[in-house]
């Protein structure tokens, strides 16, 4: 997640990591005990979340937080997901600016 931030505003680190973990299908972690892995999965599998729609829900989630924002602030959204069940890996990317993303959502 890429934002162009502009003079007089503030994003905060945890706000961004916010918007992307509660924009995929479950939250990820580094180190797990299998009861945690077991419930991690299924977790997943209950609201499976492809890379497009990631990607959708992350880009939503900016244009909320910072509708605030000029119109021509920069966002880029990219997810790439290494498959395990596939031959390729899964990505998606999409760059816009905010006022295009809040007229694509219908946020005025």
């Amino acid at each position: 997640m890429l934002i162009e931030v502009p003079e007089q505003k503030e994003v905060k680190g945890n706000d961004i990591i916010e918007i992307i973990e509660t924009s995929m299908s479950s939250p990820v972690c580094e180190l797990l005990k299998r009861p945690d892995e077991n419930a991690t999965v299924l977790n997943a599998h209950a609201n499976p979340v492809f890379v497009e729609d990631c990607v959708r829900n992350m880009m939503e989630n900016v244009a909320k937080k910072y509708i605030d924002f000029p119109d021509d602030t920069l966002i880029t959204a990219r997810q790439e997901n290494q498959e395990s069940i596939h031959r390729h890996n899964a990505f998606a990317e999409k760059v816009t600016t905010l006022g295009e993303l809040k007229e694509e959502l219908n946020l005025d």
